[in-house]
């Protein structure tokens, strides 16, 4: 029997009843409490992730959908109110500077080793600082009932005058860490060197009808058409499009698109360390990732995980096909430079 996306949700969820019990008696009684991000990220994490851990194990993982796990992190630093948590890898990156996050050796979390090494997030004496369960894409979402795809094949595109008023743009935060970066690359230079990719930004400001808060904006942007196109994240592309908006595309322009790794850690004098060893360890293997693939479209970061033909379908390829186009940035460096970079961004917008 085939079921459908809802079904697997509520099959899952319905099994995980009992891990809607309240955090604080959670923390007392032994289960793992994981900060997600909420919506569609914490159903996947249930069903993808906890639901078969527990399955398999009997040790119950409640997944807390928050706004920002990393300010919950930061706001009990010390006092660890959650045994694992999931971040971008900037947010991960300047955690494990501020001494925020508990590390393990590979014997703990022997699963890494089937994970290209140069996407762990690692302390210089190479200990494990956090795990990377899967990768999605920064490319180019097009309505393509505003416009065609073929406009869109190069980053520059997003700063050409004729869409004046027709794109879309998100806030200074993350246009210091993704689209900067890209824009960069497209214009021949690199995170490195960002004035070509903030020439190409500023053109790009230029043609925002609005400067959208949140991602349900611009869900809401895109698939009304309010704007043609802007730079979007590929989860969330697939989502819409599981949900039948079929209008909306994410394209790799011929640049290349960026890599995003998230990441999932644990905070510094976590309890019960050898148990989120083990929950880390599986997260880092390849079958709960291949189920999250499956989900939401999320790219498996163990070298293991196998494509079904229907993923290679809607992904245009194998894992590995999908990975040579994408960039891999230095985002320690990124995230090292990221306040004078936001402070650059504001001070461009500041002048338009």
């Amino acid at each position: 029997m085939t079921l459908t996306r809802r079904q697997t949700l509520a099959s899952a969820l319905g099994a995980t009843a009992a891990l809607s019990m309240p955090a604080r008696l959670f923390a007392q009684s032994g289960p793992i409490l994981h900060a997600s991000w909420g919506g569609g990220v914490g159903d996947t994490w249930t069903v993808a992730f906890a639901g078969p851990y527990t399955a398999d194990t009997g040790t119950a993982v409640r997944i807390v959908e928050l706004p920002n796990p990393e300010a919950q992190f930061r706001a009990h630093a010390g006092d660890p109110q959650y045994h694992t948590g999931i971040g971008t890898f900037v947010q991960g990156v300047n955690m494990m500077r501020d001494d925020m996050l508990e590390t393990f050796s590979l014997d703990e979390i022997p699963n890494m080793r089937n994970i290209d090494e140069k996407y762990w997030l690692k302390t210089e004496d190479g200990r494990i600082a956090g795990v990377t369960p899967y990768f999605a894409y920064y490319g180019i979402a097009v309505n393509t009932n505003e416009a065609s795809v073929e406009d869109f094949q190069s980053w520059k595109s997003v700063a050409d005058p004729k869409w004046k008023g027709r794109l879309g743009m998100t806030r200074p935060i993350y246009l210091s860490t993704y689209d900067l970066t890209i824009l960069a690359k497209a214009a021949g230079d690199d995170e490195y060197d960002t004035a070509g990719g903030m020439e190409l930004l500023k053109g790009m400001a230029r043609n925002v009808l609005n400067v959208s808060n949140s991602l349900a904006q611009q869900n809401t942007m895109l698939e009304r058409g309010e704007v043609a196109a802007m730079p979007f994240y590929s989860v969330r592309v697939w989502s819409l499009n599981e949900a039948g908006v079929d209008y909306v595309k994410i394209l790799i322009p011929e640049e290349g698109a960026l890599l995003l790794p998230y990441v999932i850690f644990a905070p510094k004098g976590v309890k019960d360390r050898g148990m989120v060893a083990d929950w880390l360890n599986h997260i880092a293997s390849a079958a709960p990732q291949e189920r999250g693939a499956a989900l939401s479209g999320y790219i498996p970061a163990n070298r293991d995980a196998v494509a079904t033909s229907e993923i290679k379908a809607k992904l245009g390829g194998e894992y590995d096909d999908l990975r040579a186009r994408l960039y891999q940035p230095d985002w320690g460096y990124i995230a090292e430079n990221q306040k004078d970079i936001v402070a650059a961004i504001d001070q461009m917008l500041a002048t338009l």
